[in-house]
């Protein structure tokens, strides 16, 4: 067996062969060959899932920071639109205490 091989064997199976070899040798099952098959099985179904919940984890996140820069966004242009809401009456106020004043005037020549 070349190192290339042995490489691969080590990365891909490793750590699962040598976990099933290892509860194969505290059980002792009467078919060893099926209990590793079914173990290797179960292994797979187990990290497949792992995989899938790490993958809709990392989803949650990217969603729930994009709500969160909407609700920042929103709060922004709601305090924007205080701040406008603001200026427009000190505006209207001022309009009307001008026209009061010309009114005034014009009733004073009058």
């Amino acid at each position: 067996m070349s190192v290339v091989e042995s490489d691969y064997l080590k990365r891909w199976i490793g750590a699962p062969i040598t976990d099933a070899l290892t509860e194969v040798a505290l059980k002792r099952p009467a078919d060893p060959i099926e209990y590793i098959a079914l173990w290797l099985l179960k292994y797979k179904e187990n990290e497949t899932k792992k995989s899938l919940e790490k993958s809709n984890d990392n989803r949650l996140a990217l969603e729930k920071k994009k709500i969160d820069e909407v609700a920042q966004k929103q709060a922004e242009l709601e305090e924007e639109q205080a701040r406008i809401a603001q200026e427009n009456a000190a505006k209207k106020a001022e309009i009307e205490e001008a026209l009061a004043n010309q009114a005034k005037l014009t009733e004073a020549v009058a």
